[in-house]
Order: structure tokens, then C-alpha cells, then sequence
């Protein structure tokens, strides 16, 4: 028997659609292209647009560099510590990527780690041993400036 038509009723060959596993397909690569999209291509690393900064003296370090542009770099520094503890001092303002900062006391055990290096910040290390400490900024991807200090605790 024949469907009967109606006036506002189209008849149409049915579409394919979609698979069930194609949904899935689809909203992966809707995420690799969006996470593909916030990446930048071009590495930088610290150099003289930085226009970098750092004291370095018994008892006191600090590190300064502006206009950091997807900065991927590590720096490290010897620091003298007369005493068994440090207070850490953040002035940064790293907005997009990571700023980690690590401290090693003269032993090598791990007296700080931060992430991430925030404006206005202070803190106090973990209790060491004195003598030379290490001090680690490792930057990944990061923009904005770093700006921190390091000073014995009294």
C-alpha cells in the first residue's frame, strides 16, 4: 500500500548520519586542535629583549627579566647561606606558561619548590644545612617577568 502524502510531509532518502565511534573520533580531534592552537611555535629562550638581572652576594640573590614572549630556559645559581634558613621573596608575574623555582641546601636535599611564581609572595624555605645553596628558575613556555629574591633569614 502507498504512503499517502501529505501537504507539508517530504519524503527523502534516509541520510547515512553518524557511527556511534565517530563521535568520539570527532571530539578528539577537537581537542587536539584546540590544544594545538594555544601553543606557540616559536621556543624562546632569555636573552637580551629580557633585559635580565641578577645580584648575587653572601646571603642575597635576586633575579630579575621582563617581557618574557613563550621563554622556555633554565637558570642556576650558587648562593652562599650563612644560615639554615631563607625567606623567598616573589615579585613576579608570569601570566601564561610555568616558572618553577627550586632550592637545594648545601647537602643537596630540597629545602624549596614553587610553582607557580606569583606577584607579592613571600615565603621561607624549608630548615638546611648552610654553606652553598643552589638555586633553580626552569621556565616553560612562560610570558610576563620573573622577579624574586633570596635573602638569609635573620
Amino acid at each position: 500500500m502507498p504512503i499517502p502524502k501529505s501537504p507539508g510531509l517530504r519524503l527523502t532518502p534516509r541520510s547515512p548520519g553518524l557511527r556511534p565511534g565517530s563521535v568520539a573520533v570527532f571530539a578528539a580531534l577537537a581537542a587536539a586542535t584546540a590544544a594545538i592552537g594555544c601553543q606557540d611555535t616559536i621556543v624562546k629562550y632569555l636573552g637580551p629583549e629580557n633585559r635580565e638581572v641578577e645580584t648575587v652576594v653572601a646571603d642575597s640573590m635576586r633575579f630579575q627579566a621582563w617581557d618574557l614572549d613563550n621563554v622556555h630556559d633554565t637558570r642556576t645559581w650558587s648562593l652562599t647561606i650563612t644560615g639554615t634558613q631563607a625567606l623567598v621573596l616573589h615579585r613576579s608575574f608570569v601570566h601564561h606558561g610555568v616558572a618553577r623555582l627550586t632550592v637545594l641546601d648545601a647537602v643537596g636535599d630540597t629545602v624549596y619548590r614553587f610553582v607557580p611564581l606569583e606577584y607579592d609572595l613571600d615565603n621561607e624555605t624549608a630548615v638546611g644545612q648552610a654553606g652553598t645553596w643552589t638555586v633553580t628558575l626552569e621556565l616553560f613556555g612562560s610570558r610576563g617577568r620573573v622577579d624574586f629574591s633570596i635573602v638569609r633569614k635573620p
